[in-house]
C-alpha cells in the first residue's frame, strides 16, 4: 500500500468521500500485513470479538455461517445495492452471489473478479542480446532458460542470472511454477474432471510426475535457485528487481510491479507476455480460481448493516460509474493505487477480458476513443503516451502498455485463452466440505514438502506414487467423494 505524502488508511480521498457522500466514517478494529492477517482474524471468529465489516475467506465464511455470527443481507441487497452495482455482481451470471448464499439467506458480498490465467513473462532484452527466438513450445522455454543460466545475459562477466524463477510455496505469488505445471498438462492446486467426468484432485495424477521430474533436472542443473526452498515470494521478487531472472510465470498486471521497480533500476530490462506454451501439439489449458477470493461480511447485530452496501454501491460508481474519475479514485497519474483503499469492493467478470482489451484495441486501430468509459480512456492517454516516446511518470505508461496493449501484451495473451477455450476453471467452488476443514492444510503442507524434496533430490522421483497412496488414505479419498457429492448437486 502507498499513500500521497500526508494520508494513510484512516485518511485518504475514499475516507473523505465516504464520510462526505454517505455521512460514514471508518474506523478500523485492526490491521495486518497478509501473512499475519488470517491467523489473527481467526482469533477474533473464534473469540466472537469481529468487526462490523471484515473481509473473509471462504473457510471463514462458513464458519461464521454455521456459528451464527452474519447478519443476513438479503432483504437489505434487495432494497440498498444500485442497479448498476448489482449489474457488477451479476456479470458471472449470479455464481458469486450463489456461493454466498446459505439455505436462501444471502450472508456476505463476494468480492467478484474476472478470471484470468497464468501467463509467461520472458526478458526480451536477454533474448535478443543472445539472439534466441521467441519461445513457442515449452522444450523452447527449456533451451531459453539454459541460456540464460549459462551464457551471461546480463554481460556482468559473472555466473549470477537464473532461468525460471521460483518460491518456496511453488504455486503462490511470485515465482509461482502453476504455468509450467499447466504446460505439461498438470493442475495442481485444482479439482479437475477425469475422463468419465467424475472431480478429481489435479495434485496427483500422473502429469504431475512428470514435471517433478523435469523440475528435479532444472534444479540439478542450477537453473532454479538452490535456496528456493528457503525463499517465499518477496525474495523472489527482490530477485526479479535486481535482474537476476529471465522467466516468471504468473500474473498479468507485473509490469506494474515489480518489472517497473525493476525497469527503473536497469532501463534495458524489457519483458514481453506470451501463452503457456505446451510440451506437445495439444494446446496448454491454463487453471484459474473461482472467481471469488474473498467475502465481505456484517457482523450480527450490527447499528447499520446496510452501510457495507452504501460503501459497495459508491465504490462501484466512482471506479465505473457515470462519474468515475480514475486518476482521484482509482490509480494517480504516478501510478499509486488507489482503488486499494476502500474496505469493501467488487470487480466486474468481464471488465478487462474482454471488455477494456477490445474497446482499447478497437480505440487505438481507430483513434478514436470517444467510447471508452473514465477507466479505459485513463489506459488509452497512457498507451498513446508511450507510443509517443513518453514512458509515463514511475514509467506507468510503459507498464499499461505492456498490459494492455492491442499486441505482445498480457491482455492479448488473456484475450486469447478465453477465445481459444484455454481457460479450466477449477470444478469445485463450494464451501469447504467436512473432510477439508478437518484435513486440507495438512494434506496441503504435505504435498508442498513431498514437491519439494522431489525437485531437491532428496527423495526418488517415483516416491510420488507412495505420496499418491498416502494422500488418498489420509482424507484425500474422502475430500474427493465430498466434493463429487456437492458437483451432484449444481446440476
Amino acid at each position: 500500500m502507498k499513500y500521497n505524502p500526508g494520508e494513510d488508511l484512516d485518511n485518504n480521498v475514499w475516507t473523505k468521500e465516504f464520510l462526505n457522500t454517505l455521512g460514514i466514517k471508518i474506523k478500523y478494529t485492526w490491521t495486518a500485513p497478509d501473512a499475519q492477517y488470517q491467523q489473527k482474524l481467526n482469533l477474533s471468529i473464534a473469540s466472537g470479538e469481529i468487526a462490523d465489516i471484515t473481509a473473509v475467506n471462504t473457510t471463514q465464511l462458513k464458519q461464521m455461517e454455521e456459528s451464527g455470527q452474519l447478519e443476513d443481507l438479503t432483504g437489505l441487497y434487495e432494497k440498498y445495492a444500485a442497479p448498476f452495482t448489482k449489474e457488477i455482481i451479476n456479470q458471472d451470471g449470479g455464481l458469486a452471489l450463489k456461493s454466498a448464499t446459505f439455505k436462501g439467506k444471502l450472508l456476505a458480498i463476494p468480492y467478484t473478479a474476472g478470471s484470468l490465467g497464468d501467463v509467461m513473462w520472458i526478458r526480451m532484452d536477454w533474448l535478443k542480446k543472445l539472439n534466441l527466438p521467441e519461445p513457442k513450445t515449452m522444450d523452447d522455454v527449456l533451451k531459453i532458460s539454459e541460456a540464460f543460466f549459462t551464457k551471461d545475459p546480463d554481460g556482468n562477466g559473472k555466473n549470477d542470472t537464473l532461468g525460471i524463477a521460483a518460491n518456496k510455496q511453488i504455486f503462490e505469488d511470485m515465482g509461482s511454477l502453476r504455468g509450467f505445471f499447466n504446460g505439461y498438462h498438470a493442475y495442481p492446486g485444482a479439482w479437475i474432471k477425469d475422463a468419465s467426468g467424475k472431480v478429481v484432485s489435479g495434485s496427483i495424477q500422473p502429469e504431475i510426475k512428470t514435471v517433478l521430474a523435469k523440475l528435479r533436472d532444472l534444479y540439478k542443473a542450477g537453473q532454479i535457485d538452490k535456496e528456493f526452498p528457503v525463499k517465499d515470494g518477496g525474495k523472489a521478487v527482490e530477485s526479479v528487481i535486481a535482474g537476476k531472472y529471465g522467466i516468471v510465470f504468473g500474473s498479468d498486471w507485473f509490469p506494474y510491479y515489480p518489472f517497473v521497480d525493476g525497469k527503473t533500476k536497469d532501463p534495458n530490462m524489457e519483458w514481453k507476455a506470451f501463452a503457456i506454451p505446451s510440451i506437445d501439439d495439444k494446446p496448454a489449458k491454463v487453471t484459474v480460481a473461482f472467481p471469488v477470493s474473498k467475502y465481505f461480511v456484517v457482523k450480527k447485530g450490527s447499528k447499520h448493516p446496510e452501510a457495507a452496501i452504501k460503501l459497495l454501491n459508491l465504490f462501484c460508481e466512482k471506479e465505473w460509474g457515470k462519474t468515475a474519475d480514475i486518476e482521484k479514485y482509482s490509480v494517480a497519474k504516478d501510478g499509486i493505487e488507489l482503488f486499494k483503499y476502500p474496505l469493501v469492493q467488487t470487480w466486474p467478470a468481464l471488465k478487462d477480458i474482454p471488455d477494456t482489451y477490445l474497446a482499447l484495441k478497437e480505440a487505438l486501430e481507430t483513434k478514436d476513443p470517444k467510447k471508452l468509459n473514465a477507466e479505459q480512456k485513463a489506459g488509452y492517454d497512457k498507451i498513446l503516451g508511450f507510443m509517443n516516446g513518453d514512458s509515463g511518470i514511475n514509467l506507468i505508461n510503459w507498464a499499461t502498455m505492456r498490459q494492455k496493449a492491442p499486441t505482445d501484451s498480457s491482455y492479448a495473451v488473456e484475450y486469447n485463452y478465453r477465445k481459444e477455450n484455454l481457460l479450466l476453471v477449477n470444478a469445485f467452488y463450494g464451501a469447504p466440505t467436512p473432510t477439508m476443514k478437518e484435513k486440507a492444510s495438512t494434506l496441503d503442507k504435505m504435498t508442498l514438502e513431498e514437491f519439494t524434496k522431489i525437485i531437491m533430490g532428496v527423495v526418488p522421483v517415483d516416491d510420488f506414487d507412495n505420496f499418491v497412496t498416502q494422500w488418498k488414505k489420509l482424507g484425500g479419498d474422502d475430500m474427493t467423494n465430498e466434493v463429487n457429492v456437492w458437483a451432484e448437486t449444481q446440476k
